[in-house]
């Protein structure tokens, strides 16, 4: 069995947005097919589950950065990610502001690492989406889908637009277009979180891609001082 999960490829991804754009919900939306309502944890969570991509079995692990520190920069949780899925909700402007800035920060940080920080935040090759969530409201939209479509043809990212509360298929294809994105083999990362999160889910799990129970642990915040702001983390 071990032997067995050896070989079966993994992908990492991270889903970061503000707080109450429904990122556990779709997590969990995605995984289960289930939906859990309004959810807010001021901790990370790490999601882990078989899935077939493509017909093969892949373990996936995402991590769903809490957006209570929003002001402070995922660099960590993003390093140790294959991807990353941006959320906000079309129903709260300061939301995809937030999403509009992650992306300009990634845009911006030469492959080589920054100066300032001597590391490198993302590949430049890592697959990047942008999701607008909470359609289902559209009496309250304040983000037009033009400008999601614009602001991710602009940093290189796919965009899609859904309601995890109507359970939309266009979640569903958001992530798998993500998944099937990501390059193999992984690439080497750079940071301990890889190891840190190891530890915490080192537990066995289904390896059935038929079968999408998995796990869910509760991650130790990353220090705020290893977490840049926003603002610093221009070069």
């Amino acid at each position: 069995m071990r032997d067995e999960r050896a070989n079966v490829p993994r992908v990492r991804i991270a889903v970061i947005g503000s707080s109450r754009v429904g990122k556990s919900a779709l997590i969990v939306r995605y995984l289960t097919r289930r939906y859990i309502g309004e959810y807010h944890s001021n901790t990370d969570l790490l999601y882990r589950q078989t899935v077939p991509i493509n017909g093969t079995p892949v373990e996936l692990e995402v991590i769903d950065v809490s957006g209570s520190n929003s002001d402070k920069f995922p660099t960590e949780q993003i390093q140790w990610a294959d991807a990353c899925l941006l959320v906000y909700a079309v129903t709260d402007r300061s939301s995809f502001e937030y999403a509009t800035e992650v992306l300009n920060v990634l845009k911006r940080t030469p492959s080589n690492g920054s100066p300032a920080h001597g590391t490198t935040v993302t590949s430049p090759s890592m697959p990047l989406a942008l999701l607008g969530n909470k359609t289902d409201l559209d009496h309250l939209r304040q983000v037009s889908t033009k400008e999601g479509q614009s602001i991710s043809a602009a940093h290189g990212a796919s965009f899609s637009e859904a309601s995890v509360a109507d359970n939309s298929g266009d979640l569903y294809r958001c992530v798998d277009r993500l998944l099937a994105e990501v390059r193999t083999p992984q690439r080497t990362r750079k940071f301990s979180v890889t190891k840190m999160l190891g530890s915490l889910i080192g537990g066995a799990t289904n390896n059935s891609p038929t079968n999408r129970s998995g796990s869910v642990v509760a991650c130790p915040r990353v220090p705020a001082t290893s977490r840049a702001p926003l603002a610093a983390a221009a070069p």
